[in-house]
């Protein structure tokens, strides 16, 4: 009765809490007037608008403009490498606007969506009005990102600038086809991505600098790291949800108030789903980062006992422990979403977590002296290198291993349920079993 009690003392809210966010998202439908650029769609346009957001990757260029004048709201648009174009730049379009398509299965206008993106323009012409039109802070921000892409680009070849710049600021598109599906087969995708688990990471390892300062104040200060770092690489919604839920997790971890670390997460998410409700369905960064952030409250101190023996330098033990505690949470997101298994994504983990702090942070000192003296800068960076390329030869071993991932299409959110109500069970059981 004890078990069951405490089942649906948790249940019930939770599925209320789901019914209302679903119910977020149904009302707030994006409603099509001919005020908005997308009633356009499949029509030739010319759109002036403000550049918004950069993404620069290996064979192409991406853009956000933000319309302006009499239709209002945002065009991603697809052009090459060169010429490039920058934050802030008011600029002539000319060319079809086109609702986001499905790819292979992949609901591309979904995703944009959780950004306010309804159109895209494929190569229009381009004609520059004006610069600096944006931003003064973001502005900064955006100028102090790309020199820091372009200092990883001269300190480290390829892949391994990509992987550094993946660890760094999140920005995976360099990285080759056939790399990034050993990723996806060793279940490390997760590393090379701006989630609330890379920056608990960040911040455990920050915390392990400062061991000696007072407990307190060294999480003080890990946590202002993560502020500007989280507007270094541009606050995107992406980012700034994976530190809220990154410093959540710490929160909890330090402070082990499980009860009001959980309320405090719940209506984190759930301003997080109000503010903006596409993510709550079209956003698996949102979900992996939010079962993440609970397999580190519930899941992680079952871990405890068993992971004593590993070491504690550079953060190893802690790093190993959220990672598997992470892993359990998100299994069946994953699987959903992603309708793959990865069998060997634990003895992967574990073979590379502790990896990821030292080459985070000597790739991060390489790119800062990088600034100041290069050759000094060149040293640390063969030591980024190095802790890279056994990562990389990790990946590629285990990747080769046969039925290191298999497909496990048909996955259902009833089944989901279930194994969520199961896990709840196991571990409620597992707390009384503890207190008795």
């Amino acid at each position: 009765m004890f078990i069951m009690g405490r089942f649906f003392k948790y249940l019930v809210p939770a599925l209320l809490g789901l019914s209302l966010g679903f119910f977020r998202v149904i009302i707030s439908e994006h409603q099509v007037t001919p005020a908005d650029i997308d009633y356009y769609n499949g029509q030739k346009m010319e759109v002036i608008g403000v550049v918004t957001e950069v993404d620069i990757r290996r064979d192409q260029a991406k853009y956000t403009v933000s319309a302006e004048g009499d239709l209002q709201g945002d065009i991603l648009i697809s052009l090459n490498k060169y010429p490039q174009y920058s934050y802030g730049d008011r600029i002539r379009l000319y060319g079809e606007l086109r609702a986001p398509g499905e790819f292979d299965g992949f609901d591309y206008g979904a995703y944009l969506s959780r950004f306010g993106i309804y159109s895209v323009m494929y190569h229009p012409s381009i004609e520059v009005l004006e610069s600096s039109q944006g931003n003064f802070f973001w502005h900064g921000m955006s100028f102090l990102q790309s020199k820091f892409m372009e200092r990883i680009n001269r300190l480290f070849p390829e892949p391994h600038a990509s992987f550094e710049a993946g660890l760094l600021v999140g920005a995976r598109k360099g990285i080759p086809e056939d790399l990034m599906n050993k990723f996806n087969i060793t279940g490390l995708t997760h590393i090379i991505a701006i989630s609330g688990y890379n920056i608990t990471i960040i911040i455990v390892f920050v915390m392990w600098m400062l061991g000696s300062l007072p407990r307190r104040l060294g999480f003080a200060v890990a946590c202002a790291a993560i502020v500007l770092f989280t507007l270094f690489v541009g606050a995107s919604p992406a980012v700034t949800r994976a530190s809220i839920m990154g410093i959540l997790g710490l929160i909890a971890l330090n402070y082990g108030r499980q009860n009001n670390i959980s309320l405090t997460i719940l209506w984190s998410a759930a301003l997080m789903v109000a503010w903006n409700p596409k993510i709550l369905l079209h956003d698996v960064g949102f979900q992996l980062s939010f079962a993440a952030v609970m397999g580190l409250i519930y899941v992680a101190p079952h871990f405890e006992k068993y992971s004593k023996k590993l070491p504690q330098a550079f953060g190893v033990r802690e790093a190993i422990t959220m990672t598997l505690a992470a892993q359990v949470m998100a299994l069946p997101i994953i699987v959903y979403n992603f309708e793959r298994l990865s069998l060997i994504a634990p003895l992967a983990n574990v073979l590379v977590v502790f990896a990821i702090p030292p080459a985070m942070l000597f790739g991060f000192i390489a790119v800062v002296l990088s600034f100041i003296f290069f050759p000094l800068a060149q040293i640390f960076a063969y030591i980024a290198w190095g802790i890279l390329t056994y990562i990389i030869k990790i990946i590629e071993v285990t990747a080769s291993i046969p039925h290191a991932s298999i497909n496990l299409p048909g996955m259902t959110l009833l089944m989901m349920a279930g194994y969520y109500a199961l896990l709840g069970l196991i571990l409620i059981k597992l707390v009384k079993s503890r207190n008795s």
